[in-house]
């Protein structure tokens, strides 16, 4: 926690449980290699926030730090903006989520042979979107469908993609500059 700037701590040290602050020093940390792999003179004291409390930087990279379970993910770029999620696979009830998807999406998910996988990988494709929109859940999620890998929203364009990182997670990246997949580097700490 000491690598961490003072203020940042603050923030952290808000959360109520130790698996939160535990998560997001991880994230942090993360964060801090990434920027070292990109080899960009920033530090986490340069953070700020926008009015969705989405961190960011003002110098040209963008980035998202995603936790669920025991993984955390960072991920950062220099061209245009990107978002992750992940979810650890568990039983969900349905019936708590019916206003979070489109009639299309629910349709593929209750048509599965899997729907609690199938529900999984629509939440964490349509977080990823919102994160890297900077809305998050401000946004109702209904007026997103991301059935496809392409889609528009908000006047972007986002190009989703799967990460397998673990069989018992869900993990999308979304961005608004179209890659390739195999030019995604995930690395473990």
């Amino acid at each position: 926690m000491t690598l961490l700037p003072i203020a940042l701590r603050g923030k952290i040290l808000q959360k109520k449980h130790l698996k939160d602050i535990q998560l997001s020093v991880s994230g942090k940390l993360l964060l801090m290699q990434v920027l070292k792999e990109f080899d960009l003179p920033l530090s986490l004291s340069n953070l700020e926030y926008h009015t969705h409390h989405r961190p960011f930087f003002k110098a040209g990279f963008d980035f998202n730090i995603a936790h669920s379970g025991n993984m955390v993910i960072c991920c950062g770029t220099t061209n245009g903006k990107v978002g992750a999620d992940i979810e650890r696979i568990q039983p969900i009830n349905f019936n708590n989520y019916t206003d979070y998807f489109t009639g299309n999406e629910w349709q593929n998910i209750l048509n599965s042979d899997d729907p609690t996988n199938a529900f999984l990988n629509f939440w964490t494709r349509k977080e990823a979107v919102l994160k890297a929109a900077g809305t998050g859940f401000f946004t109702p999620l209904q007026e997103i469908d991301v059935t496809d890998d392409i889609l528009n929203y908000d006047n972007c364009t986002y190009y989703l993609h799967q990460l397998t990182l673990h069989n018992a997670y869900q993990c999308h990246i979304a961005a608004t500059v179209e890659q390739d997949i195999s030019t995604i580097a995930v690395k473990h700490l």
